[in-house]
C-alpha cells in the first residue's frame, strides 16, 4: 500500500470541479447531485488514494455508502493519540480536541484496551454537567463497559459494573470524593472530561486531586486549551512559562475539517445602525466600528430587540438559509442563541410567523429543558431557541444553521457555539452557517477559528468568570433606566468568512448567480469563488490586451496549474459522456502522440485541452 496522502478531504474547488466535470449528475446511479453529494476517492484514501481530482468522482450519498469500503473503528487522530499513549506511558495524558472530532469514542476505546489487557479493573469517568453523566453512562455501554451514572453514595462502586460516572460537583468535597476515591484502591483509569471545569472553583480542583488521587492511569480531555489561574489550580496538568496549558496531544478544528472529521462553518457577519439613549443624550453606532466595551454592549441591546428592524430581518435570512438547506437535508435544523427569556419568547413569535410552525425554547432554568432538547435532537423540527443552555452537554448533529444573538464575547463561549455546529453526519455534506454581528471582537474570533490558530484565551480564568458572571446579572435585569433604546436599522449582510477567506456582499451574490445558472445549489456559492476569481482575472487580462495596453503576463506555473484542472474537468465530461474510464481516455492520448500530463510543458497541456475540447465537441 502506498504512502497515505494526509489531506483526506476534497478541497471546495477539487468539489466544485469533480461537481462540473459530472453534469451535475451521480457518476454510478446518473441522478441529479444534490447539495450534500459526495466527493469521493476512486482509489479508496485509506489505500494510498490521493486526495486529488484525477482520483475523485461525484457520488449521490446513496451509491457512496452502498461501496461499503473498510472503515477503521478509529479516526486517524484517535489512533495517533493512542499510539502516543503507549509510546509514553504516562500517569496522566492530555487531550485537546475540537469539539465534535470524537473526545468520548477515543477515551472509551482506550479504556475498553486497558480493560482487556488486564491494566486496569476499573473505570472512573468525571464530567462538569449531570447531562454529561448519563452520556457518558450511555456511550460506555455502546463500547460494552458497564459505568453506573453517580446517584447515591452507593453507586461509586455498586457491584455489576465496572465503574462509574459523577460530575466534579458530586467529588468537591466531603462524602463523594471520599467515596470515589476508596473505589479507585482498585487499579483504575480516570477519564477527566472538559477538565477546564476543574478550576471553575478552587473546591472542584481540590475536590478532584483527593478522588483520582490513586489511579494507575488519568486521561484528561478537553476541545478548549486554556491559562493559568493561580486562584482555581487545575490538578493534573502541566504548565509552560507562559501560563498555558501543556497538551500532549492536540486535534485542533482546522486538522479536524480537512480530514473530514468536522463539518466546515461560514461566518455570515451582519452590520447595522443602533441609536439609543445615554443620560439624555442620543448615541448613533455601527456595529463594525471599533466602539468602546459600553457602547458594544449598548449598541447590541437595541438589535437583539425583537421590535427593532434589525433582528426580525436576521432572522428572515436564517429561515431562508435553513429552508435551502432542508430541501436537500430535511431534518437540518437551526439554533438560536438569545441574550434573555424574553428575547428567546419574542424570537419564538417572529420565528412562527415567518415559519408558521412553533419553535422549541430552552432555558437553563426549566427543569423540562434537557428532556426538550432530547426531543429536539431525534425530531424534524426546524428550530430551538436556547438561553444559557449551549455547553459541552448540547449535541444536536443535525444543526445546519446558528444565529448569535447574546452579548457575551469571550472566546471561549463563542468557541462553545461554534462547536454545535461542526459535528458531521455520514450522509450529508454541507457548510453550517453561522449568523453574527459584524462586532470586531466577534470577527476577530471568527478569523482565528477559520485561520486554524491555536485557541488562547485572551483573558485569565478569573477574567472568564467575572463575565460570565456579569453576562448572568444583566440576563434577570431589563434595560437600566438611563439608556433607552430608540432604533436599529434592518440587519445589513456584511460579509461572510470561510476558510480564512472573507467576501463582501456583492461577491457573495455574484457566485449565487453562478450556482443558479450552473444548477449548482447556492449553498455552494463560498465554495466557488477560487474558481470565479481565476475567471474574472482572465477576463480583466483579456479585456486590458484588447484595450491595447500592456498585457501582464499570467505566471507559468500558475497557467500550468489551470490547464491541468481545465483537463481534469474535461477529461471527467468525457469519461461520463462516452462510458469510457478515465485511464482508458488517458491512454488514447498517449497513443496519439501526446506526452503524459506530469511530463507535459504548458503548450502541450494546451494542445491536449484543446484535443479533448474537440473530443467533446465544445
Amino acid at each position: 500500500m502506498g504512502t497515505v496522502d494526509p489531506r483526506r478531504r476534497f478541497n471546495p474547488t477539487e468539489r466544485a470541479a469533480l461537481y462540473l466535470a459530472a453534469d451535475g449528475k451521480c457518476i454510478d446511479c446518473g441522478t441529479d447531485l444534490a447539495g450534500g453529494f459526495h466527493a469521493d476517492h476512486q482509489e479508496p484514501h485509506s489505500r494510498g488514494g490521493s486526495t486529488d481530482v484525477i482520483n475523485g468522482q461525484a457520488l449521490c450519498p446513496t451509491c457512496n455508502l452502498r461501496k461499503g469500503a473498510f472503515v477503521s473503528n478509529l479516526r486517524l487522530w484517535q489512533e495517533s493519540a493512542m499510539n502516543k499513549f503507549y509510546a509514553v506511558n504516562p500517569r496522566d495524558f492530555l487531550v485537546a480536541a475540537t469539539p465534535g472530532a470524537g473526545k468520548t469514542r477515543f477515551a472509551l476505546t482506550l479504556a475498553k484496551r486497558l480493560l482487556t489487557e488486564g491494566a486496569v479493573q476499573r473505570i472512573a469517568v468525571v464530567v462538569p454537567t449531570d447531562a454529561l453523566r448519563q452520556q457518558w453512562a450511555d456511550a460506555a455501554g455502546q463500547a460494552g463497559i458497564s459505568l453506573m451514572p453517580v446517584g447515591d453514595f452507593a453507586d461509586y462502586a455498586k457491584p455489576g459494573y465496572q465503574g462509574c460516572v459523577a460530575t466534579y460537583a458530586q467529588v468537591a468535597r466531603g462524602k463523594g470524593a471520599d467515596m470515589l476515591r476508596h473505589a479507585t484502591r482498585n487499579a483504575t483509569f480516570a477519564i477527566l472530561d472538559e477538565i477546564h471545569h476543574a478550576g471553575d472553583n478552587r473546591s472542584w480542583g481540590d475536590g478532584l486531586k483527593t478522588a483520582v488521587e490513586h489511579a494507575i492511569y488519568r486521561l484528561a480531555l478537553t476541545g478548549t486549551p486554556w491559562r493559568a489561574d493561580p486562584t482555581s489550580p487545575i490538578p493534573f496538568v502541566n504548565y509552560d512559562n507562559n501560563g498555558t496549558v501543556q497538551v500532549d496531544y492536540g486535534y485542533e478544528y482546522g486538522e479536524a475539517v480537512a480530514d473530514g472529521v468536522c463539518r466546515r462553518i461560514e461566518f455570515h457577519a451582519y452590520d447595522g445602525e443602533a441609536r439609543w439613549i445615554d443620560c439624555g443624550v442620543v448615541e448613533t453606532a455601527e456595529l463594525g466600528a471599533n466602539l468602546g466595551e459600553e457602547d458594544v454592549s449598548a449598541a447590541l441591546d437595541v438589535v437583539y430587540h425583537p421590535e427593532r428592524e434589525w433582528m426580525p430581518v436576521l432572522l428572515r435570512k436564517a429561515s431562508e438559509a435553513l429552508d435551502e438547506v432542508r430541501r436537500e437535508i430535511p431534518d437540518a435544523a437551526g439554533l438560536i442563541v438569545a441574550e434573555r427569556q424574553y428575547h428567546a419568547r419574542a424570537y419564538a413569535a417572529l420565528l412562527k410567523s415567518i415559519t408558521g410552525r412553533d419553535p422549541v425554547v430552552v432555558v437553563s432554568d426549566d427543569p423540562e429543558a434537557k428532556a426538550a432538547i432530547d426531543r429536539f435532537r431525534d425530531s424534524r423540527d426546524p428550530w430551538i431557541i436556547a438561553v444559557k443552555m449551549v455547553s459541552e452537554g448540547v449535541d444536536i448533529p443535525r444543526l445546519a444553521v446558528g444565529v448569535y444573538a447574546t452579548k457575551t464575547r469571550t472566546p471561549l463561549f463563542f468557541r462553545q457555539v461554534v462547536g454545535r455546529f461542526v459535528r458531521v453526519r455520514p450522509d450529508e455534506e454541507f457548510n453550517a452557517r453561522l449568523f453574527i454581528p459584524a462586532v470586531p471582537t466577534l470577527m476577530n474570533h471568527a478569523r482565528e477559528i477559520e485561520q486554524e490558530l491555536r485557541h488562547q484565551l485572551e483573558a485569565d480564568r478569573v477574567q472568564e468568570e467575572r463575565a460570565r458572571a456579569e453576562a448572568g446579572e444583566s440576563a434577570n435585569q431589563g434595560t437600566l433606566d438611563f439608556r433607552e433604546p430608540l432604533s436599529a436599522s434592518e440587519a445589513r449582510f456584511d460579509r461572510a468568512i470561510l476558510g480564512g477567506q472573507e467576501a463582501g456582499a456583492v461577491k457573495v451574490e455574484a457566485a449565487q448567480a453562478e450556482c443558479r445558472k450552473l444548477g449548482i445549489p447556492t449553498q455552494f456559492a463560498m465554495n466557488l469563488l477560487p474558481l470565479l476569481d481565476r475567471m474574472q482575472e482572465a477576463t480583466s487580462a483579456g479585456v486590458t490586451a484588447a484595450a491595447g495596453n500592456p498585457r501582464i503576463e499570467e505566471p507559468r506555473h500558475r497557467r500550468e496549474r489551470v490547464l491541468r484542472g481545465e483537463i481534469d474537468t474535461i477529461v471527467g465530461k468525457v469519461s461520463y459522456r462516452t462510458g469510457k474510464e478515465k485511464r482508458e481516455i488517458n491512454a488514447e492520448l498517449l497513443r496519439r502522440g501526446f506526452p503524459s500530463r506530469n511530463k507535459a510543458s504548458v503548450e502541450q497541456l494546451e494542445q491536449i485541452r484543446n484535443e479533448l475540447a474537440r473530443w467533446l465537441g465544445m
